[in-house]
């Protein structure tokens, strides 16, 4: 039997997405705090604590938001694509303020990467990555409008040429990954069929689709507990089919395979999800049914 734990593999998407957000954030505000130290940060200290207090309450924020997703117990963490717009919006708005060490902010956005390198599909980070590239472009557009005097313009673009080379490595990476993932997804999938069907071999007769005896016999024996404690009251019924083994003789076991399996089809039609059948051997069978009264179960029985 495979048992899988969501709760704990939440847990460690979740703790890899913090360290991201820490690691990233920290370097990220240390960066323009050395900037604004060496004097490279446009608007002064009251414009950087500003924004970084705003950037880190919003990654607050997201976190929050997570840890509630966590509580609930959803399959995934629902805000790592926002989370990821979020921090690399906060990437171009500092590259908007600062000069010099421009292209070392924007490589920040490869920890932003990271964070939902297990998860994001493909097409979310190509999505991600026009973004900040072409957001990267805008941003130098802007400075040279409106602060030449500031910038080595061609120096800056030469600097985007070698940046959007690097996503573009980065993306391609991520595509292997996705297909990486793609590819165990499938084979998880396909390895819990198998198990599934191994189950299924295991309690289930193969003809018929009833449960074999002893799988039987160990839900009856539960059935009968329930049954005691007052849960409902249970019908259980020995049948076998006439004339079956005069059947095989004169038509052959491939006739007798065929009335067993029209036998079991009949049968399941009339059964409800609380019912069971079980084939005991050969020709004879039994139904489990709980019912609220003996007469509900010869009804039944009898139809």
């Amino acid at each position: 039997t495979l048992t899988f734990h969501p709760v704990a593999l939440q847990s460690q998407r979740l703790r890899r997405v913090l360290f991201a957000i820490l690691a990233g954030g920290s370097a990220h505000t240390l960066l323009c705090w050395i900037a604004l130290q060496l004097d490279f940060f446009r608007g002064g200290e009251a414009l950087f604590y500003s924004l970084f207090a705003a950037l880190w309450a919003g990654h607050i924020l997201f976190v929050l938001f997570m840890l509630v997703g966590l509580n609930r117990r959803l399959s995934e963490p629902s805000m790592i694509m926002p989370l990821m717009v979020w921090s690399t919006t906060g990437l171009l708005v500092t590259a908007l303020v600062v000069d010099q060490v421009r292209l070392c902010v924007m490589l920040i956005f490869f920890a932003i990467v990271q964070m939902g390198v297990l998860q994001a599909s493909l097409r979310q980070f190509m999505a991600l990555a026009g973004y900040c590239v072409l957001g990267y472009a805008l941003v130098l557009g802007v400075v040279c409008v409106y602060w030449p005097e500031v910038v080595d313009v061609q120096g800056e673009w030469i600097q985007w040429g070698l940046f959007s080379a690097m996503v573009l490595a980065a993306m391609l990476v991520a595509s292997e990954i996705s297909t990486i993932r793609f590819q165990l997804g499938k084979r998880n999938q396909q390895l819990a069929e198998i198990v599934e069907r191994i189950h299924d071999m295991a309690v289930k007769d193969e003809l018929t689709g009833f449960y074999r005896r002893r799988h039987a016999m160990e839900l009856l024996s539960k059935a009968c507990g329930q049954s005691a404690r007052g849960a409902y009251q249970l019908g259980v019924v020995y049948l076998d089919l006439d004339h079956f083994k005069k059947t095989n003789d004169q038509y052959g076991h491939g006739m007798g395979d065929l009335v067993l399996q029209r036998f079991a089809d009949v049968t399941r039609r009339h059964l409800t999800n609380q019912d069971f059948a079980a084939r005991l051997g050969g020709e004879e069978f039994m139904l489990v049914l709980p019912v609220s009264d003996p007469e509900e179960a010869r009804n039944l029985v009898e139809g």
